[in-house]
């Protein structure tokens, strides 16, 4: 994936910024303006589930003017769940830069977060078929929110909350990560490809396949964001992230542990569940992973979700725009943060 492609994609992502930000304008105070607007105007960020509503909305025969207020709702939903993650995992850095919470404090960020929800509901006023497009956002973000709650169980120690200290999963395997992550992840990629065949008036098969492909596209992305955060070296977040907030909810660490002998195993589960995991720890976790084909095989694992995807846009009619969605579809497994 060229870096002029990424920066393409990226900036036609961008264009639900001026709709998000004068949304979030209109009905905030100045003073409140600058944390609203973080996000969107300082930390970073490609848009691609932005890209993935218009683009959809495109290649299913609709008007990309017709796609610019779902866009900007799923963009919404995405940094609405950004913002409310780092408040749980205590987030400092984001996309290469400080978190909301870093920078404007948890209070605040809490307040950004839900400031986000709303607005949400404003701009799906804005849109046509927007009695479709409020079910199907309500409906991903109860799935990202227990899609959370999955991923808080997965973790081995860290949290002394009453109700994840009964429940954590101490031994999760493949089929309930799959679960976990694709009502954390995919689920919302499924959204964004459903909401713009909603926008573009296309048949109820075109938006289904058009869901197959987010649905699958946000599973290759998952396991993908799990290798980088073992393996990958500039991700624009913390490195060994996962590990240091002892999440056995990632592919590569599953996969690792499935590998490694007894004591290799033992080892790793027991940096997962020390109270606190240093930097030091980390490193010897991703050495251990390391020893194992974890990358391999999680590599080739959202391979075959991204070809299964891609199989879905044969229903679309050739164009331009039919190709940018296979394309930003590649972004997602061959990027390398």
């Amino acid at each position: 994936m060229s870096s002029r492609l990424l920066d393409q994609l990226t900036s036609f992502g961008r264009k639900v910024d001026p709709v998000i930000i004068q949304a979030l304008s209109r009905s905030s105070n100045s003073t409140f303006r600058p944390a609203l607007e973080y996000h969107f105007k300082v930390g970073g960020g490609k848009r691609m589930r932005a890209a993935l509503v218009m683009l959809s909305c495109a290649a299913a025969g609709g008007k990309l003017s017709d796609a610019l207020a779902p866009a900007a709702v799923v963009e919404l939903i995405h940094n609405y769940s950004l913002v409310m993650d780092d408040i749980i995992d205590h987030g400092e850095v984001r996309r290469g830069k400080p978190t909301v919470r870093a920078k404007m404090g948890d209070s605040v960020a809490l307040l950004v977060g839900m400031f986000y929800r709303e607005i949400i509901d404003d701009i799906v006023d804005e849109c046509s078929s927007r009695d479709r497009i409020r079910r199907k956002s309500v409906e991903a973000m109860k799935e990202i929110i227990d899609g959370e709650r999955l991923d808080l169980l997965f973790e081995q120690a860290g949290r002394v909350d009453p109700y994840l200290i009964s429940n954590r999963v101490l031994d999760p395997d493949f089929r309930m990560y799959l679960d976990m992550i694709g009502k954390k992840t995919a689920s919302l990629f499924r959204t964004a490809a459903i909401i713009g065949g909603y926008a573009a008036k296309a048949d109820r098969k075109t938006i289904e396949n058009l869901g197959e492909f987010g649905w699958k596209s946000g599973l290759a992305f998952q396991v993908m964001d799990d290798v980088l955060d073992v393996y990958g070296q500039s991700t624009g977040k913390e490195t060994a992230k996962d590990v240091i907030e002892h999440k056995l909810g990632n592919a590569a660490i599953l996969v690792a542990l499935r590998h490694l002998p007894k004591a290799g195993r033992s080892e790793l589960l027991s940096i997962l569940r020390s109270e606190k995991v240093t930097k030091t720890m980390a490193s010897k976790a991703r050495a251990l992973a390391a020893r194992t084909p974890a990358e391999y095989e999680c590599r080739t694992v959202a391979m075959e979700y991204l070809d299964e995807a891609k199989k879905h846009l044969d229903i679309l009619d050739g164009s331009d725009y039919k190709r940018s969605l296979s394309q930003l579809a590649d972004m997602v497994v061959l990027r390398t943060y």
